[in-house]
């Protein structure tokens, strides 16, 4: 890209716009702009007259200038480069490309315009019959680990879900547990002692055979100090009974651990590789899950399908995942709509219908108050005024994207609706009441969540409470000091797997909710879990989590604000597309049919 960049480095000093444009220059003054010698600058004019970007007239006689005509324009060049580096994968670089040199050009809109149809499915022929399916989509924070024991955003745990198994699934829907790496498993009266038997000829991605030693190194590795750690808790040791078998003794009974080990975070890891180069084996991590980890840069990630997978091969051959720059504006982002509407392999005729997935995501965003720091939000009252400054429906429509008002972590059924209080006299009062002083209160939160700050901060001023955000970007965890710096976070709370979500919210390490509870809560939730691991029955765990949950509301400790929806219009073309718990697609399920193949479909269809 060097000559890309001398190009770019004459466009902006003769600040060329339009092709076909004359200039007058010397060698000398070209030397100086090129900081190279006048040998090497007619090198370089050749470099890019052989590139067909410009076209050198050399002066003849004295006095008689140099004339340097550029045959491309400072858009079509600029545009011409960023899709050239955008097929090599570098994004984010493209985007910076167009933010130092696009002004007063419409390259950067054209180059959006270029993107809705880079994103998508594609087909690339392989012969005569045979051809690969190829899916792109673009996302905007890069992840932060794909090491389950130290997973802790939605978006990682997507990908560790591609990329690697887990012993037991969960149906969701059917609310049942399923074999995956286990094909069954048992356990004594008490629950205190579990036995998982494996299935045979399960291979990692690079080649070994999965067999118990991986299991136990694996679960004994995430007992052992690891963030995630809180999964495992009650687990004395993981021992191999033979290659196939697996005894996990715990120290005291725990009915719910089929279920936790569900989890992305017991994810299982190759033995081998992990010992013998741990730093060398997260750079590009092996699994048996159903997509092998290809590549993996700041700027994109590369999935490739496992051939062997156990639970049968994907239809997609490749799956290939852009990070784009998160300052990218609303407007141009690229949503699933859009995403499902840039397959340009099926024709959409008049008389085919799109299909539409609408979910409403698990969770919501929501506010922790920081009860372990000195200040006004210590005290009940001051936390129940601000929930009554807070007019959720306006927030929702200040939002957009189809959001609904939050009071609890999951959305209430349309059956149930409950009636908003929205009191800000009533706020204005218990404040006077109390005391408040006038003093700041500190909001931590990501610059995701820009527009419901800023909506925040002009509600609570409405009631005498001046708001500070910081914004800091959720590229990493926040470092606990950072936690007990702010009042508050504004967080979005996302439930993809039910009872285990809800267990990290009280349990984990980095858990901002957990590090703000104070000691005496945080033990009172600690003995409710205790109850929880013994419980013989789903609905009794159930009916524990909702008390928990039902006194953090109940003091204000938590604040929840919305739930947000998700509107996903599918192709026609595109096949076996369901949002998922983690609000994606799984990338196994997706399928992609052909005009051939969809000529053919419509041709069984009997004549009336």
């Amino acid at each position: 890209m060097l000559s890309a960049e001398r190009y770019l480095l004459l466009l902006d000093h003769y600040r060329v716009m339009d092709p076909d444009t004359i200039v007058e220059v010397s060698l000398e003054e070209l030397a100086e702009l090129f900081h190279c010698t006048e040998r090497n600058v007619k090198l370089i004019i050749r470099k890019l007259e052989e590139e067909n970007w410009l076209r050198w007239h050399a002066g003849r006689g004295r006095g008689v200038r140099s004339r340097i005509e550029f045959l491309m324009s400072r858009e079509q060049f600029l545009l011409d480069t960023a899709k050239q580096m955008a097929g090599n994968g570098d994004y984010q670089k493209a985007f910076r490309l167009m933010k130092h040199h696009g002004d007063r050009t419409a390259a950067r809109d054209r180059f959006v315009d270029f993107l809705n149809g880079h994103f998508g499915s594609d087909r690339i022929a392989e012969g005569l019959l045979d051809q690969r399916d190829i899916f792109r989509l673009p996302v905007y924070r890069p992840p932060v680990s794909l090491d389950p024991a130290r997973m802790f955003f939605s978006f990682d745990s997507h990908l560790i879900h591609q990329i690697f198994d887990r012993l037991l699934n969960f149906d969701a829907r059917e609310g049942k547990l399923l074999p995956s790496l286990a094909h069954h498993w048992e356990c004594s009266d008490d629950a205190r002692v579990w036995v998982f038997h494996l299935r045979k000829g399960i291979r990692f991605h690079h080649g070994t055979e999965m067999t118990s030693e991986d299991v136990c190194f694996t679960l004994n590795r995430l007992a052992d100090g690891q963030p995630n750690r809180f999964l495992l808790e009650t687990m004395i040791a993981a021992v191999p009974l033979d290659n196939r078998t697996v005894r996990l003794s715990l120290r005291q009974p725990n009915r719910l651990l089929p279920r936790l080990l569900c989890s992305a975070v017991a994810s299982i890891l190759p033995a081998d590789l992990v010992r013998e180069d741990p730093e060398r084996f997260w750079q590009l991590p092996s699994g048996t899950g159903p997509f092998r980890l290809a590549r993996w840069t700041p700027e994109r990630i590369d999935l490739s399908v496992h051939e062997h997978y156990f639970q049968g091969r994907a239809y997609l051959d490749e799956v290939q995942i852009a990070v784009m720059p998160e300052d990218i504006p609303t407007e141009t982002r690229q949503k699933w709509g859009q995403i499902m509407a840039s397959d340009s392999r099926l024709t959409v005729r008049p008389e085919q219908k799109w299909g539409q997935i609408r979910t409403l995501n698990k969770g919501c965003s929501l506010i922790s108050w920081n009860r372990r720091k000195s200040g006004p939000q210590r005290s009940v009252v001051f936390r129940q005024a601000v929930e009554l400054a807070v007019d959720r429906w306006g927030l929702s429509r200040a939002v957009g994207d189809a959001c609904r008002p939050a009071h609890s972590y999951m959305p209430a059924m349309p059956d149930f609706p409950i009636l908003e209080r929205y009191e800000p006299e009533t706020a204005r009062r218990l404040l006077e009441e109390h005391g408040y002083d006038g003093s700041p209160i500190v909001l931590l939160t990501s610059p995701a969540y820009r527009s419901e700050a800023y909506w925040l901060q002009e509600r609570l001023a409405e009631i005498g409470i001046p708001l500070e955000l910081r914004f800091e970007s959720h590229s990493s965890i926040y470092p606990p000091e950072l936690v007990m710096e702010a009042d508050c976070i504004l967080q979005n709370l996302v439930i993809a797997e039910d009872e285990v979500c809800e267990l990290e919210n009280y349990l984990q390490d980095s858990s901002y909710m957990r590090q703000h509870m104070d000691e005496s809560l945080l033990h009172w939730v600690r003995r409710n879990l205790d109850h929880l691991f013994s419980a013989e029955l789903p609905e009794q765990r159930k009916a524990l989590l909702r008390q928990i949950e039902q006194r953090l509301l109940n003091e204000h400790q938590i604040l929840p604000l919305i739930h947000r929806a998700m509107n996903t219009y599918v192709h026609p073309s595109v096949r076996g597309i369901d949002i998922n718990k983690l609000g994606w697609m799984d990338f196994k399920d997706v399928w992609l049919v052909s005009e051939a193949q969809e000529r053919s479909r419509e041709s069984l269809v009997s004549p009336v």
